[in-house]
């Protein structure tokens, strides 16, 4: 179960290195929409406990998916994130959040969950923050070292991604459902383009 989640926190690195030594690499550049295939390809046969159910406890989730909403917001502005060119803009307010709370979210959470006692260990915003919500907000920061090289800047962002893997894991905890994590990622995205935009023209 650890060997699978650990796989599908790389897949993009194993994808990109699989084009570039393969006749695939004259697509390198569409790289991502590959892993993106490869891992809707892979969904039935993991557990689909959070892919396809819609929240629950929606009257107890509503109001902290709307201060999570406005976190978001404000912290997006210190992310750091600045994708350039249309088309890494759209992969990163689109594609990136979608295959990565499936991946994250919605296959290595409830994989965790197998092998993982899941009991809750802390709230955070009345939320459970249990066990493998920790372990996968953990993958989903090293994940990052995939699109990016150790420096102080990717430093920065396994942060904003451990963080943001606590409240997306919790979330999804809570609601028994990706959606609600997947609309406050494509948020965070969405911003921190916007701000990125908006410094660069100062």
């Amino acid at each position: 179960m650890l060997g699978i989640s650990l796989l599908l926190t790389f897949s993009y690195n194993l994808v990109e290195t699989c084009v570039r030594i393969t006749p695939l690499r004259k697509i390198g550049k569409y790289t991502v929409f590959v892993w993106a295939m490869i891992i809707l390809i892979s969904v039935p046969f993991f557990n689909d406990k959070y892919l396809f159910k819609m929240p629950i406890h929606y009257e107890k989730a509503l109001p902290i998916f709307g201060f999570l909403i406005l976190l978001n917001i404000v912290s997006s502005r210190f992310s750091g994130y600045n994708p350039t060119g249309k088309y890494n803009i759209v992969n990163f307010i689109i594609t990136y959040p979608i295959i990565e709370e499936i991946i994250f979210r919605g296959l290595i959470l409830p994989n965790l969950e197998r092998v993982f006692v899941s009991s809750e260990i802390i709230q955070i915003f009345s939320m459970p923050v249990t066990t493998p919500v920790i372990v996968s907000a953990i993958l989903f920061a090293i994940c990052h070292l995939q699109y990016y090289k150790l420096s102080a800047q990717s430093i920065r962002f396994i942060i904003f991604a451990f963080s943001g893997g606590i409240l997306l894991g919790a979330m999804t905890v809570m609601t028994q459902s990706i959606l609600f994590a997947l609309i406050l990622h494509i948020v965070f995205n969405s911003f921190s383009v916007i701000f990125a935009k908006r410094m660069s023209e100062k």
